[in-house]
């Protein structure tokens, strides 16, 4: 979910001296403290890269029962799993506010749901209009528990929360998205990545510590909405003592690690919401809705170059 920066607070950005900025793709500036408990020591990153680049391209995605087949245990020698060959891609082009929905397609094709971002947006997410100003002269607007607010091609989309999420996917299938509401991010491990099924996941931009902003508007049935600061989804595919693991669209790495301690935080900023998929719906979808024969993960990269080119 994406904000409208107010030139008063652009101006406190550029005037603050410990702060990095970045104008990210989620359409908003993003403040990165240089001790930004979210960051990883240069060396275990290295770590984790040696082995990223091969994610997502060589494990052919089927629907499989035995999803735990995909998961890594031990992963870089570290105690604990993380799931393999979920498709990553990255909003840095044309759909620069996506992340609920690139989070949900990189599952979705994941479990073999034929799918792809374009299809998934223009079809399937639910999409309302940005706030605006009523004859009472407060702000108005539709609620993001039931639609992506804005467009997520512009760089100043809102986004939407997690049964906004769970409409769009059941259109393709009813009842094949579960939205989730108050798991602790432990029991989404046990329940879910120990078993090889990624969740889609609501944390903020680079696991910064969420704040409630000065934007806000009234929902449809009379209450204020506050946007919560720096929103954003991402799919949650491991951890281990130190760190969970993800497949963040933010991130030009097939496998972002953050601190547990931050995603913690950031999780629970955001109301503790996720989505999974239910096995049981998936094994029943008929054949038309698979996946092709080639694989998601390859898919997944040549729609990214096809972005990028």
């Amino acid at each position: 979910m994406e904000n409208h920066l107010r030139l008063r607070d652009l101006l406190l950005l550029i005037c603050a001296p410990v702060l990095v900025l970045i104008l990210c793709s989620c359409g908003e500036v993003i403040q990165i403290p240089d001790d930004a408990e979210a960051l990883l020591p240069d060396h275990v990153l290295a770590s984790i890269l040696t082995t990223s680049t091969t994610v997502g391209t060589t494990t052919t995605v089927t629907i499989d029962p035995a999803w735990q087949e995909h998961t890594l245990e031990n992963y870089n020698g570290r105690n604990g799993v993380v799931i393999q060959g979920v498709p990553h891609y990255t909003q840095f082009t044309s759909y620069y506010t996506a992340c609920e929905s690139f989070a949900s397609v990189s599952v979705l094709q994941y479990f073999g749901v034929d799918i792809d971002i374009e299809r998934f947006v223009d079809q399937y997410l639910p999409k309302a209009s940005y706030p605006d100003v009523g004859k009472d002269g407060e702000m108005h607007g539709a609620s993001p528990w039931e639609f992506f607010i804005g467009d997520p091609r512009d760089p100043g989309g809102f986004g939407c929360y997690n049964t906004a999420i769970s409409k769009a996917i059941n259109k393709i299938a009813d009842g094949l998205a579960k939205p989730l509401n108050g798991y602790s991010i432990d029991k989404l491990c046990s329940d879910f990545i120990d078993k090889g099924q990624p969740v889609i996941f609501w944390g903020t931009i680079y696991m910064q510590h969420p704040y409630v902003s000065e934007f806000h508007w009234i929902l449809p049935d009379g209450t204020l909405y506050e946007f919560v600061n720096p929103e954003h989804a991402l799919v949650l595919i491991g951890y281990d003592d130190d760190y969970y693991y993800f497949c963040d669209s933010m991130s030009g790495n097939d496998i972002t690690p953050y601190y547990r301690k931050a995603v913690e935080a950031a999780y629970e900023g955001l109301s503790k919401q996720a989505v999974v998929i239910d096995p049981l719906i998936l094994e029943a979808m008929p054949q038309d809705l698979r996946v092709p024969k080639e694989p998601a993960a390859e898919i997944a990269e040549e729609e990214n170059g096809r972005e990028a080119a």
